[in-house]
Formats: C-alpha cells, sequence, structure tokens
C-alpha cells in the first residue's frame, strides 16, 4: 500500500467511525486514572488547616498535578474564573504571562502567545494558538472566543505543542474543560447586574437520573447596552444615512448552553455525550481616528481624519462614535461530541469524535467617521480635489466599512491508547479533522467612487476545503526515584483546498483594494514531524526542575482578501519553531508557597506575515500574507502564589519578552522598503506584570465569611504591524479589578459587588493603519464598569 493510501485510508477510518450519529473522533482528553484517586486529586493540601490547591490538569493528555508537568502552563479554576468577573478569552490575557489578545473584530481574535500569533483571518490560514473545549479544537476563529461558565478549570499551555496536539500550536494551547455530570443532584442560579444595563444570568442543574446515568444542563445569557454614544453630526443627509435610535450603543446579547449526559455502562466503560450551542447578537464597535500624518491627510481637510474628528464633536472622548450606521451582527455555533473510554488491566483507550458549525456575519465603520459625499476620483465629475480638500465638516472622503459573512463546518476525531501511570508510562494515538470554511468579506469605501457616484464596493470571497491525519506517540521513563525522560513525536499530514473569486458590486471602473477575478482553484498539501524531548528532576519533595526542546508548527494556506487572482491561489509555507526551555516549580514552606519559573529561546523558520501596503508596481493597496521572515524570541516568565496567613493570599506574575526578526526581507512597497530586520513581532510586549491580594475573614458562627480581592495588570507597549510605525502601537497601560463577596455558612449563598477597570484607564484593544500607514485608527477597551452579583447553589 502506498503511503498516500495508507493516509486516505486512516482519515478514512477515523472519520467513518462515528458516522451513525453524524460525529467525528475529535480531539479530547482521556481520563487516564482511577475515577475516585482523580477526584480525590483534585485538590491536595499537605495540612488540613493550610496549603495552596493544585489544580490537576491534563496538558499531556493524562490527568497529573499541574505541578508534575515539564510545561509552562497556567491553570485557573472555574469558580476562581467567576468569582473575577472572567467571562471570556478577552480576559484571560490579564492573568496569564505572555498571552495578548486584540480583536479586529468579534469574529477576528488575534490571540498571541510569546509574541506568536497571526493576523491574517482568512478561509485559508489557520491560527498559532490552538483553541479547544474539552479536547475539541474550533478551526473557525469566529467560533473561537468561548464564554466562561460552569468550567471545571481553564488550562492555557506556553510554548510549541507539536506532539500532543499537532498543527496549529506553534504558540501554545488555550484548553477550556467543563465541569461533568455526576452523582450528586444539584442547582445552582447567578445573577448580575451593572451599570452600562448589563444584566447577566446564569443557572446549571445537574440530575442523577439512576445509579450509572448523569446528566447536566447548564446555561448563561449575558447582555448590556453598550459603552458608546451615537453623535449624529450636522452634514448634509446621505441617503445611506440611519437615524439615530438610541444614543447608546454597541452592546450585546448572548446565549450559551451545554448539556451533557454521563453513562457508566460497566465498571470499566464509560459514555459521554455533550451538545453545546451560542446565539450572540454582536453591537457595534467604536473605532476612533488616533493619528494621521502626510501627504494628503495631514491636510487639516475632509481627507484628514483627526481635523473630521474634532470637526463633527468626536474628538472629546473615545467613547463618541459619529459613523453613519449602528453597525454589527451575529454569531451563532453548535457542537456535539461523543467521548467513549474504556479501562483496562495495563491502560485506557478513550475514542471521541466531534462536529461543529457555526455562522458569523458582522459589518463594522473601519473608521468611526461619517463619509464625504461621493468623490469621484475618475474625474468625470468635476476635480476631485474640491471634496478631497474640503471643509472637514463634511464628512471624511476616505471612510470604508468591513462586511464579514462566514459559515464553518468541522469534523473532527481522535482514538488514543495510554498506559496506566508507573514508572514506564506511554501512549499512542491517531487523529483526523475534515474543515470547510466558506467567508466572504465586502470592503466598502462610502464615500470613493467612480463616474456613476456610487460608493465602492468590492467582495473577496474563499470557499475553503481541508483535511488532516496525524499519528502520534510519547513516553516517559524514571531513569530514577527522582530524574525522568519524556520523549515524543508526530507525523501530520494535510491538505487545504480553496475556490477564490472577487466582485466588484459598485463602481467596477475603481480599484481601492480589490480587482474583480471569476471563481480560480487553489491547492496545496504539507506534512511535517514534531518531536519533543523533556528531563525533569525532584530536587527535593514539591520541587521540580526541567529542560525540554519542542517543535511546533502552523500550516500552510493562501491570503484571504487578496487583490488578484494570482495573489488569492498562491499558497505560503507552513511555519516551525524550536523552542529551548528551561523551568523550575516548587512549593515550598508546607505548600504555603508557589513559584513556577521558565526562560526560553524560540528559533522561529518562515513566520508567515501578513501586511495591508502597496506593493511596488501596483495601482492600490494590497493584503499579502508570505514567508519572509525568520525570528528569535527569548524571554523569561515567573509565576508566584503565596499564603501569607490562613486568611491572607498574595500572587503574581511577570513576563519578559524579546521577540525580534532576525531576517525579514518582504516584498517591497511603492518606496522600496520590505527590510524589516530587527524589528519587533507583533502583540510582543517587553514587559508584563500582574497581581492579586486576597483576604478572607471568617464572621463567625453562621454569620459566613468575606473575601476581598484586589488585582491589576500592567503591559509595556507592543507594536501591531511588523514595520513597527508609530501609529500601529497599543500604548502601555495598567488596569485593576476588586471585589468582595459574602458566603453564607452553609455556602448555598453568595452575594458580591465588583468593579473593573476601577481607575478607568482608557487604553487600545487594537490599531489598524491605511493609506501607506498615514492614518491609523483603534478600538479602546470598556470603561470602569461595577456591578452586584447574587448566587445561588443547593
Amino acid at each position: 500500500m502506498s503511503a498516500s493510501t495508507s493516509i486516505v485510508a486512516i482519515r478514512g477510518a477515523l472519520l467513518a467511525a462515528c458516522a451513525p450519529v453524524a460525529l467525528v473522533p475529535a480531539a479530547a482528553f482521556a481520563q487516564d486514572q482511577d475515577p475516585e484517586a482523580a477526584e480525590a486529586a483534585q485538590v491536595e493540601t499537605r495540612s488540613e488547616e493550610r496549603g495552596l490547591n493544585t489544580i490537576v490538569v491534563t496538558a499531556q493528555k493524562r490527568e497529573e498535578s499541574v505541578q508534575s508537568v515539564p510545561v509552562a502552563i497556567s491553570a485557573f479554576a472555574g469558580d476562581a474564573l467567576e468569582n473575577g468577573q472572567v467571562t471570556s478569552t478577552t480576559d484571560l490575557a490579564q492573568l496569564t504571562p505572555g498571552l495578548t489578545f486584540n480583536t479586529f473584530q468579534p469574529g477576528q481574535p488575534e490571540i498571541s502567545i510569546r509574541g506568536v500569533g497571526t493576523k491574517e483571518d482568512g478561509a485559508g490560514a489557520s491560527d498559532s494558538t490552538l483553541v479547544m473545549v474539552d479536547g475539541v479544537y474550533i478551526a473557525a476563529r469566529s467560533a473561537s472566543n468561548i464564554d466562561i461558565f460552569d468550567l471545571e478549570r481553564v488550562e492555557i499551555l506556553r510554548g510549541p505543542q507539536g506532539t500532543l496536539f499537532g498543527k496549529n500550536s506553534i504558540g501554545g494551547v488555550i484548553n477550556y474543560v467543563t465541569r461533568k455530570p455526576d452523582d450528586i443532584f444539584r442547582v445552582r442560579l447567578r445573577q448580575t447586574v451593572g451599570n452600562y444595563d448589563q444584566f447577566d444570568t446564569a443557572g446549571v442543574v445537574n440530575v442523577p437520573l439512576a445509579d450509572n446515568l448523569f446528566t447536566k444542563f447548564s446555561f448563561s445569557r449575558r447582555a448590556f447596552g453598550g459603552y458608546d454614544e451615537w453623535i449624529i453630526p450636522g452634514q448634509d443627509e446621505q441617503p445611506w444615512r440611519t437615524p439615530a435610535q438610541s444614543t447608546q450603543i454597541g452592546g450585546n446579547n448572548q446565549f450559551a448552553w451545554r448539556s451533557q449526559t454521563l453513562w457508566e455502562a460497566t465498571d470499566t466503560l464509560e459514555v459521554l455525550l455533550s451538545f453545546d450551542g451560542v446565539d450572540e447578537e454582536l453591537g457595534n464597535i467604536n473605532r476612533q481616528p488616533i493619528g494621521s500624518t502626510g501627504p494628503l491627510h495631514d491636510c487639516g481637510c475632509a481627507s484628514d481624519p483627526i481635523a473630521v474628528d474634532i470637526a463633527l464633536g468626536g474628538a472629546d472622548s473615545v467613547r463618541t462614535y459619529l459613523g453613519e450606521e449602528d453597525n454589527g451582527g451575529e454569531r451563532d455555533a453548535f457542537g456535539v461530541t461523543l467521548e467513549l473510554t474504556n479501562e483496562f488491566s495495563f491502560g485506557t483507550l478513550t475514542f471521541s469524535g466531534a462536529y461543529r458549525e457555526s455562522d458569523y456575519y458582522f459589518t463594522h465603520d473601519d473608521t468611526g467617521l461619517p463619509p464625504s459625499p461621493p468623490v469621484d476620483l475618475t474625474g468625470s465629475n468635476g476635480n476631485p480635489n474640491d471634496l478631497l480638500l474640503g471643509d472637514p465638516s463634511i464628512g471624511f472622503t476616505f471612510d470604508n466599512s468591513d462586511i464579514v459573512w462566514e459559515d464553518s463546518e468541522q469534523f473532527t476525531g481522535e482514538v488514543r491508547l495510554a498506559s496506566n501511570p508507573g514508572r514506564f508510562n506511554w501512549q499512542v494515538g491517531a487523529f483526523a479533522t475534515s474543515e470547510q470554511i466558506n467567508r466572504s468579506e465586502g470592503i466598502f469605501f462610502t464615500a470613493l467612487a467612480d463616474a456613476s457616484l456610487d460608493p465602492n464596493l468590492a467582495i473577496a470571497t474563499m470557499l475553503f476545503d481541508g483535511w488532516a491525519v496525524a499519528t502520534y506517540a510519547q513516553v516517559g521513563y524514571e531513569l530514577t526515584d527522582r530524574l525522568s525522560v519524556t520523549l515524543g513525536g508526530r507525523y501530520s499530514y494535510e491538505e487545504k483546498e480553496i475556490v477564490a473569486f472577487n466582485e466588484m458590486a459598485t463602481s467596477p471602473d475603481l480599484q481601492l483594494v480589490l480587482s474583480a477575478f471569476p471563481p480560480t482553484e487553489g491547492e496545496d498539501s504539507w506534512e511535517n514531524f514534531s518531536w519533543r524531548v523533556a528531563l525533569d528532576y525532584e530536587i527535593a519533595d514539591d520541587v521540580m526542575a526541567y529542560g525540554t526542546i519542542s517543535t511546533g508548527f502552523k500550516s500552510g494556506g493562501f491570503t484571504g482578501s487578496a487583490t488578484t487572482a494570482e495573489g488569492a491561489t498562491t499558497p505560503f509555507e507552513p511555519e516551525e519553531a524550536t523552542n529551548y526551555e528551561v523551568g523550575l516549580k516548587g512549593d515550598f514552606f508546607d505548600r504555603s508557597l508557589r513559584v513556577n519559573l521558565s526562560a526560553f529561546y524560540v528559533d522561529y523558520k518562515d513566520l508567515q506575515v501578513t501586511r495591508f501596503f502597496q506593493p511596488a508596481g501596483s495601482v492600490a493597496g494590497e493584503f499579502i500574507t508570505e514567508n519572509a521572515a525568520n525570528a528569535e524570541i527569548k524571554g523569561f516568565e515567573a509565576e508566584f502564589t503565596a499564603l501569607l496567613t490562613d486568611n491572607l493570599e498574595i500572587g503574581g506574575f511577570y513576563s519578559y519578552l524579546d521577540a525580534t526578526f532576525a531576517d525579514f526581507f518582504g516584498t517591497p512597497d511603492i518606496s522600496g522598503g520590505g527590510d524589516f530586520s530587527g524589528n519587533d513581532l507583533r502583540q510582543a510586549p517587553e514587559h508584563s506584570v500582574g497581581g492579586h491580594i486576597q483576604y478572607e475573614a471568617d464572621l463567625g458562627g453562621d454569620s459566613g465569611s468575606l473575601t476581598a480581592n484586589v488585582s491589576g495588570r500592567y503591559q509595556s507597549l507592543a507594536y501591531t504591524n511588523v514595520d513597527n510605525n508609530p501609529l500601529d502601537v497599543i500604548p502601555s497601560h495598567t488596569v485593576g479589578d476588586a471585589w468582595l463577596a459574602w458566603n453564607s455558612a452553609d455556602d448555598q449563598w453568595m452575594v458580591q459587588a465588583w468593579v473593573k477597570n476601577f481607575t478607568d484607564e482608557v487604553y487600545r484593544t487594537h490599531v489598524f493603519t491605511q493609506r501607506g500607514n498615514r492614518i491609523g485608527f483603534g478600538t479602546f477597551a470598556p470603561p470602569r464598569t461595577y456591578g452586584m452579583t447574587v448566587q445561588f447553589s443547593y
């Protein structure tokens, strides 16, 4: 049998195995220990009075204490996240060293771990960080921002995880682990109210249906009215303008749910069936002009966004919005997962399959400004300079909006056999995935036109179909009572096929970003072998030092929203990284102090760099993703938690990051520039620091307890573009949160007052530039928010 035939056979066997239930095996984490032992290990303490809790993680696809795994991991218990009002992936960046999160729009998150991230958002591209729910990989980025409720924990693995997790884990892995049904009847209801019309309701009910059959249903509804005021300036009325219905805009309304059933079929066989979904109405994004430079855009005229913002009354606050429409969109997602776990005398066999689908639509004003009257750039209706250089009160001549339609469907599957824990442990597995993503992006210049005077709308569409298979193995051996070695490897094969076409819906004689071309096909395939070697040594009880060399890769792909057919169908190649890391994990002073340290160096090859610029010889700006760069990343991370007394806990983290392009020679722009060697990588702040203080007071008798928590995070300057221009910057900022909670003596009631961003810090969360980096627009984080939460548990 040929190699290609073998690959197809493996893929077909895995994907067909769950066909009767429309499921495909998916990457999921096994329960590799006895369930009672695993439950007992969830919270280990050396003393009944004191001792830090130990979170059990599945970072190596078997249950282990986070302190015993030779990998840099930040793990957060679900209860702690809920207490801190952490509700999404965005919030996790405030707690984790080396993690940053930017968002162009809700369906285009930009996650970066240790400076490794992705700007390319096309259907034929892949992310640098795997986002998973119970081990199921989420292929569509528009469906990857998960609601955080009713979770057992969140695990964030930093650095390449190519051996056990495979493609697209070159930066790391974020895994959301849900609470599973059990044999205890329980109900939990949670209600939050806050300023800006926040009204969140959540609930969980767990019901044992029989001695071996348990079910659980949870839901979370989150709603708020928005932080921004919509100002309709006194312009000449334009036919596409919509009068304001309300001055408060930008709110969201989300309903997420999850249903799980656990069947203990025999003493050794366990079946878990999970369904989940989300229905979300997405509010307007308020972009603000943050800078403009010449030529033309510093004229104090209608082509100068800063001048327009001032003239129309929007410059006094980042919370004012001047756009012509109250934009927004919606997102729907659904998933189902089946996991079978069977224990043998020598180990555990896990088989899992998942199906996921999502639909996403969003439109937003890229500039946050209203358009001027239409400008005929062909000159057929008069000199365009009359408007381009007109008074700024007429609106912005280069105003534009972005419109995205995306639907996705994926089947994933995995089968894994893992030995029981012991001096020699091993696991082998096979993985398969099939993904379809259809994406269209419209670029609408609302004031620029050809002789028709119809504002220019161009739409780029890509239909993506891909599949991949992989096999992997990892072994661990205790060389002595204190010294262990781990070896692992993974072979991956992947194919991608696309059909791309561009349409000029209006003003077809005007090419600004996209040119029209008919449906054109592209395809490519890649293979990779990733490996890992690790040594860990127990220096003393509860103190481990480790060293590891690991590799990872990110799939090749195709540029989304490419200007030409050639650009759309020319693939870029995979990225590859080799990570050298040493670390220490230790619990000290009877487990009252925990310190985790890691130092790393990453040799990064063939980076996929996405730029929007005007290439030499081109008549317009273009989106281009190419393998233009190699990079070196080195850094240091520290996390600590200390119980100073039985009631007082402090903790914090620090991250130092030096992430630069070793050599970067990209396609030259019209000025001839394309060498960015020595520049910083995107989303790679040199310093980030965070910490918290928490005090718990027992009120005595049946009065319950009070817990107070104050936390903060500082992040230094980070660039959002590879050319490190002065507009594409997230400036340094400091953010603080606090909460105070009363818990009843029987733990049935909790009442909490909370405030987020209590200093009302104004800071950017995303920036992008246009027109050769001469004009820039940014989004800003929420202002100070506060509220009350009440929870009842039975």
